[in-house]
C-alpha cells in the first residue's frame, strides 16, 4: 500500500482510494486482521496452488464480491457530506486468467464506483509467481 494512502486517507482522489481499498481487500489473507477477524479480506492468496477449475472460476468470484459486500457496508454512503465509497460489483465481473507457462494467474475486479455510475474502473492483482 502507498503511504500517501495510509497516512492522508481522505484527503486523496476517491478513485486512488477506493482502487486502494480493493487492492487490499484482494490481497489481505482471510481472518488476519487483528481487529476484524470474520470479515475484511477477499484471500486470493489461498488459490495460489489451485488448478484452473471450479474453484478458480467460481469460489474466487465469490469470495471477492463478498469481501466488497462487507466493505460496502462499513464505508461511507455519502450522506450528510460524506463520500460515497461504495461500489458495484458482480462475480460475471471478476476474471480470472491463468498463464500456462508462468504458472501465475491474475485476478482482475471491473467495479463501478456508486459516487460516478459513469464510469468502470478495474483493479488486477497476481496470484502465485
Amino acid at each position: 500500500m502507498d503511504f500517501d494512502i495510509f497516512f492522508y486517507y481522505g484527503q486523496n482522489p476517491l478513485d486512488v482510494e477506493t482502487k486502494a481499498d480493493i487492492m487490499e481487500l484482494l490481497v489481505q489473507a482471510k481472518r488476519r486482521l487483528f481487529y476484524s477477524r470474520s470479515r475484511g479480506a477477499a484471500g486470493i492468496e489461498r488459490y495460489e496452488n489451485t488448478p484452473s477449475g471450479v474453484s478458480l472460476q467460481a469460489r474466487l468470484p465469490a469470495d471477492v464480491v463478498t469481501a466488497i459486500a462487507e466493505r460496502n457496508l462499513r464505508v461511507s454512503s455519502g450522506e450528510k457530506g460524506s463520500r460515497d465509497r461504495r461500489v458495484a460489483v458482480s462475480q460475471t465481473q471478476v476474471d480470472v486468467v491463468s498463464d500456462t507457462v508462468t504458472g501465475v494467474a491474475t485476478v482482475s475486479v471491473l467495479y463501478i464506483p456508486l459516487a460516478n455510475i459513469d464510469e468502470t474502473q478495474t483493479v488486477s492483482a497476481p496470484i502465485g509467481g
